[in-house]
């Protein structure tokens, strides 16, 4: 298996070698003070995974059959005005566009994926759209315009096991491919419909849930197919596998998770209501409440029996809940101040900033990957400081907060990781 490019392992060595201060003083970015200071955002799913040519082929075609359903139907539609109402705007030409595409060559690239994906997300929407408002086209299986899930959901979610060169890679490719499948999953569960309940409603809700319904039914059956295809991609790419050890980290992460984690009463009983630096700090950082985000994904994609994803989804929740003692240090140097010092600031975000490119200059793929978890919280530190949304009179003391969880989340990343990959 192979690693992220070289392009961009190059870049964030030289990221790394240069430190924090000579990026800055090559005018990396437009703004000024710490949010000037650039950070990589981890690595992609494309830094690791690949499309093979039979995954870019099974898009395409399932984008071809969708259009050729489609247009005459949509073309009907059209003819008799049923998709003027404002309700359809916006899908008249979806598929011209496809046929569009469909007439030119592309590569296997993620960029071919997205974009197949992009047109049967809209002439799926036309389709149903045009089949909700003409008397004469059936709905259901085996007819022109299908609802409720794809078929074969069950099938690879019960089939999935992982075995790999390198398990660090491997999370990632989990995380890929149970990610499309969890989407599959969702869409499928929107695309069902109960007509009988349906026939009861006025005109307008009926047709926009059968609509709805339509489109909902082929994000599934897109969705799972990429899940399928990154699955089989990921098992041709093994030379000498082993079992990945899921089972034994998930329940590693869950129990170090229990021992962070918090109800929303814990949060909403520690806010503060004076009014100093500070204060406004510590409320951000219950705000942003690090983790529960991730944490309730990963009990969601449990709840869908995805357990790879659950697994990447806690790894990321733990490291992030690292974030919160850190955030907490990092505004008791506020204690006593009525304002928050530029030097505070920039000192906590660039310790954050080198220990991201140390990871990504040396880290394994999953450290790498983790990085996003840190990512949101610069992204975050950085809205504070340069976006007018804050309306009080420390901004700093936001970005504070937001860049103390980062350097937390950071410094975490290492030991999250080695529960997979040691």
């Amino acid at each position: 298996m192979t690693g992220p490019s070289i392009s961009r392992r190059s870049l964030l060595r030289a990221g790394g070698a240069v430190g924090v201060a000579g990026l800055l003083s090559v005018g990396a970015v437009a703004a000024s003070g710490p949010a000037a200071i650039p950070y990589p955002d981890g690595v992609s799913s494309q830094d690791i995974a690949l499309i093979s040519p039979e995954h870019r082929n099974s898009a395409i075609e399932h984008l071809r059959e969708l259009t050729t359903r489609a247009k005459p139907i949509v073309k009907e539609a059209r003819a008799a005005g049923a998709l003027d109402d404002e309700r359809f705007f916006g899908v008249q030409g979806s598929v011209a566009d496809a046929e569009k595409f469909l007439q030119e060559s592309h590569p296997p690239s993620f960029d071919t994926i997205s974009e197949a994906r992009y047109h049967v997300k809209y002439v799926a929407r036309a389709l149903g759209a045009a089949a909700a408002t003409l008397p004469n086209v059936s709905i259901g299986s085996d007819n022109p315009a299908q609802t409720g899930a794809a078929s074969g959901l069950e099938d690879l979610r019960s089939a999935l096991s992982y075995r790999a060169d390198a398990p660090a890679e491997a999370m990632v490719w989990i995380d890929l491919i149970e990610s499309r499948l969890h989407i599959a999953m969702i869409a499928g569960k929107n695309a069902r419909i109960d007509r009988s309940e349906l026939d009861k409603k006025p005109t307008r809700i009926r047709e926009r849930a059968i609509a709805r319904a339509v489109a909902d039914h082929e994000r599934s059956v897109r969705h799972l197919d990429d899940a399928r295809q990154f699955y089989r991609t990921f098992q041709a790419r093994q030379s000498v596998p082993v079992q990945v050890d899921l089972a034994s980290a998930r329940e590693t992460y869950r129990s170090r998770v229990e021992d962070v984690s918090h109800d929303e009463g814990w949060y909403d009983g520690r806010r503060v209501s004076e009014e100093t630096p500070r204060a406004t700090a510590w409320n951000r950082l219950i705000t942003l409440a690090p983790g529960e985000r991730s944490l309730d994904d990963a009990r969601w994609a449990r709840q869908d029996g995805l357990a790879g994803l659950e697994t990447t989804t806690l790894a990321t929740a733990l490291a992030a809940f690292r974030g919160f003692p850190t955030g907490k240090e990092a505004i008791e140097r506020l204690r006593g101040r009525s304002s928050v010092p530029g030097s505070l600031l920039l000192d906590v975000k660039r310790r954050a900033v080198d220990g991201v490119y140390r990871i990504a200059a040396t880290g394994n793929a999953f450290e790498q990957w983790l990085l996003r978890a840190a990512a949101y919280y610069f992204s975050k530190g950085d809205g504070y400081l340069t976006e007018t949304d804050i309306l009080d009179t420390w901004p700093r003391a936001h970005a504070l907060a937001a860049y103390g969880i980062a350097l937390g989340t950071v410094d975490a990343i290492p030991s999250v990781a080695s529960v997979v990959t040691e």
